[in-house]
């Protein structure tokens, strides 16, 4: 049986030239980069029946543990390395988190990932920025020629015409592809950031709010990976104690 996310996409290309999925990492979490990813699947991808059987299991990247995201992925990229399809990632640091909030950096991501797939499609793609009346509606009619979907509602801030899709990362394939491009290339970085700052289990939790996480943030406080807009609510003591505790860290560590 085919996977659904395949059967959605492949009805949806009929008549245009292919599918754009985007989807983000790292939204919500205390520390560490906010991640997105994005596939460009022309729609010859959906007439080969060894591309169906190569993206079977393609999900949600919540849906699976650790292990399973990293064989997907790979699967993916073999794919891009095949030229079958298209996909990169792009993201935005902490630094710019603080200077445009988290919905703005999001969209950063999403627009450098968006760019840099198109650079390695050669072009076939190309993204279309809004017009300025685009910047007034909630909605985007997608490009004529390629579906562009984003998962979760539409971006106002993002300037390339769109469509958002709720839950997409479960209903279209290029949209999950884009999700676990994100989610494993955000793993990655927050596993690198751990053998840096072994304190906070960032190898783990990926700079979320689990309970090893917090109590490190007590008795340690906030590295410069650390967002400061999320922290506010959660540090009790004055910033500058904060600081000085990430001091000591550090030197610990040196």
């Amino acid at each position: 049986m085919p996977n659904p996310r395949w059967t959605h996409d492949r009805k949806l290309v009929k008549g245009v030239s292919g599918i754009v999925g985007v989807d983000e990492a790292g939204r919500g979490c205390l520390a560490g980069p906010v991640v997105a990813g994005c596939t460009i699947l022309p729609s010859s991808f959906f007439a080969d029946s060894k591309n169906r059987k190569a993206v079977e299991k393609i999900n949600d990247s919540k849906q699976f543990s650790e292990g399973e995201r990293n064989i997907l992925f790979q699967k993916i990229q073999s794919l891009i390395v095949e030229g079958k399809l298209f996909g990169a990632t792009g993201s935005a640091t902490v630094e710019e988190i603080e200077e445009h909030n988290i919905v703005g950096a999001t969209c950063l991501a999403m627009q450098r990932a968006m760019e840099a797939a198109s650079v390695i499609s050669n072009g076939l793609w190309l993204p279309s920025k809004k017009h300025e009346a685009d910047l007034f509606t909630q909605d985007v009619t997608e490009d004529l020629q390629w579906r562009v979907l984003v998962d979760g509602r539409p971006m106002k801030r993002l300037p390339i015409r769109h469509m958002g899709l709720i839950k997409g990362d479960t209903i279209s394939l290029a949209v999950a592809m884009a999700s676990l491009l994100a989610k494993v290339t955000r793993d990655q970085s927050m596993r690198q950031l751990d053998r840096q700052f072994p304190h906070y289990g960032f190898a783990s939790n990926k700079g979320y709010g689990a309970p090893v996480h917090l109590k490190a943030l007590e008795e340690q406080g906030p590295t410069e990976h650390h967002r400061a807009r999320f922290l506010r609510n959660i540090l009790k003591e004055p910033k500058i104690q904060q600081s000085n505790k990430f001091e000591q860290s550090r030197l610990s560590l040196a």
